[in-house]
């Protein structure tokens, strides 16, 4: 039985406002990258301490991508995006709570990753539930794209807010900014629509709902083209997790001496380079009907380009800017992993397929903000003024190793399998 995709007004207002709250989760995600030095002053906190601090974001985001997907899965994108936007305005409040220590700064990271840890698989889910899958490549590209706007949002304009009204004052606005969020996608977000009602109902014509949905994440959990796509996803992002969301304005600053408002104007041309590439990558994808030719292309020139940035002596905030936005577009390739891990998954584990992918790039990215902070350290007296621009240096090489070894992994993608079995899943439809 056949159903036909709708890619009418509700179908692109639904995808629209799932894609602004993943625009302003990303704004929520990576705002410490242009406060972290108010933060570490305010609480007199070293490198490796702000690092875990403010990485238990991505510790809670990480896992919560399993229960996310299955959530997904079983009630749909409506009830689940809606208290997740409610719990990302409140994780940023709580971030202002009057403390001595960093237990609350702790807390609202956390709040704010366990309801950003629904926002990218419910654009994604969105998307593979109203859109023809000619589409998606695209689509997770530009959905990307208005997640780096989110970014964007959160580096040199945050930056300046900080400046002009200080911390715990921008985290209220971004929590206002929230509640706007919130009615938005409350609003335009429909319940789940009837043929995909009738296609899970198929899918589980013999099995309890529980176990339906249990057996659709463990088939995607050992399918091992999954992991591959996963880990070779981590590879690419991590360059983002941990230079443009936590530590590339310091580095910049220190590299250059600039400003911080100037520092992070270069920092931002990594996202640049993102907005740009995703969607381009992923309508390139899509018309050529390839995912991993363009995988082993975006790590070798992103290992090249970062690698630039770090080793070579290069004083300029232009040319710096300039291969921030190369190396970015040479990352957006990652946003093709996503299509990877549906193509190779059956059709009816949508959101485990999207959510084991994304639980791997965030889990990595947890791991490696404080490991880059340590790093960090131990050529330093832990203050992060005292930070040298070749401690910054020797941590950040971690970013090109990362993206080299996602280019030996690009080699080992192989979804025909997986295509395989969608096939067999569609002929029973």
């Amino acid at each position: 039985m056949k159903h036909e995709k709708k890619s009418g007004r509700v179908a692109w207002f639904a995808w629209m406002a799932a894609s602004i709250f993943y625009l302003y989760e990303y704004a929520v995600r990576i705002a410490p990258s242009v406060m972290e030095h108010e933060l570490a002053v305010e609480f007199s906190a070293s490198a490796a301490t702000m690092g875990a601090v403010l990485g238990a974001y991505y510790l809670v985001y990480a896992p919560l991508q399993l229960f996310a997907g299955l959530l997904f899965d079983k009630f749909g994108g409506k009830k689940v995006l809606v208290p997740a936007a409610i719990l990302v305005s409140i994780g940023c409040l709580c971030m202002i709570i009057p403390s001595s220590s960093l237990v609350y700064v702790t807390m609202g990271r956390m709040l704010a990753g366990v309801g950003s840890s629904c926002a990218f698989i419910g654009v994604m889910y969105l998307a593979a539930v109203w859109f023809h899958e000619n589409k998606l490549a695209f689509l997770s590209g530009l959905a990307t794209s208005l997640g780096i706007c989110g970014a964007l949002l959160g580096q040199a304009p945050l930056s300046i807010l900080i400046d002009k009204s200080g911390w715990r004052m921008s985290l209220v606005l971004l929590a206002i900014i929230g509640l706007v969020t919130f009615i938005i996608v409350y609003l335009f977000i429909p319940q789940t629509p009837r043929w995909e009602k009738e296609k899970q109902q198929i899918t589980k014509a013999d099995q309890s709902p529980f176990v339906h949905l249990v057996a659709g994440l463990i088939s995607v959990c050992r399918n091992t083209q999954t992991w591959v796509v996963g880990l070779v996803a981590s590879c690419l992002y991590m360059p983002t997790v941990v230079f443009g969301d936590l530590w590339g304005v310091q580095y910049i600053r220190s590299a250059l001496g600039l400003h911080k408002a100037e520092a992070a104007k270069v920092a931002s041309m990594l996202y640049i380079g993102w907005l740009v590439g995703g969607p381009l990558v992923g309508l390139l994808s899509d018309l050529i009907g390839h995912r991993r030719r363009l995988l082993i292309l975006g790590c070798f020139l992103s290992t090249i380009f970062f690698s630039v940035i770090l080793v070579c002596p290069i004083r300029s905030p232009f040319i710096i800017g300039l291969l921030l936005f190369l190396a970015g577009i040479s990352s957006s390739p990652q946003v093709i992993c996503f299509v990877a891990s549906l193509e190779a998954n059956l059709p009816s584990a949508k959101g485990s397929a999207i959510a084991v992918v994304n639980m791997i790039i965030m889990f990595v990215g947890g791991i490696f903000q404080p490991i880059v902070g340590w790093l960090m350290g131990r050529n330093s007296t832990g203050d992060m003024d005292a930070i040298s621009h070749i401690a910054f240096r020797n941590a950040l090489l971690t970013m090109p190793i990362l993206t080299f070894i996602g280019l030996l992994m690009s080699f080992f993608i192989n979804i025909e399998k997986g295509i395989g079995e969608r096939a067999l899943y569609e002929e029973k439809m």
